[in-house]
């Protein structure tokens, strides 16, 4: 059964969590490897439904940079739980609102959420999973 984690941990994951939206939001797909484990496993269900795995926080940071057609993208964590398993690690639920204006000019808004594995690298908190899945998109046309 998960328990709850203490404020220093909480703390330590809300900073990891604003450190990925703000990697994520500026593109810097160079610095993701610091906040992802070695071999992280990323992924995300689209509201198409497309499925796409990465494995690797290196893979991932290339993957990333490989994402085109916005000329705006934010990623906005919204709320976020987290607790202790048995075993010695975290898990977690992430909400999300990410936003963008593709190069056609439509906005566009996902909600979104992750599941979330962490663990400890070099003493420090990283994501070790993310599996995400859109739950609703709205597209508004220009």
């Amino acid at each position: 059964m998960p328990r709850a984690v203490d404020a220093e941990t909480y703390a330590a994951i809300q900073q990891l969590q604003q450190a990925y939206a703000d990697v994520v939001t500026r593109g810097a797909w160079d610095e993701v490897a610091t906040l992802l484990t070695p071999d992280a496993h990323i992924r995300f269900v689209t509201s198409s439904g497309e499925v796409f795995e990465v494995d690797g926080a290196e893979a991932f940071g290339k993957f990333g940079a490989n994402m085109t057609g916005f000329d705006f993208f934010q990623y906005i964590p919204l709320t976020f739980v987290v607790s202790s398993t048995p075993e010695g690690t975290l898990e977690g639920r992430t909400s999300s609102l990410e936003v963008a204006e593709n190069e056609a000019g439509q906005w566009i808004e996902s909600y979104s959420i992750y599941e979330d594995i962490y663990a400890q690298t070099d003493g420090r908190w990283r994501f070790a999973r993310r599996s995400h899945r859109t739950m609703k998109r709205r597209v508004t046309p220009r």
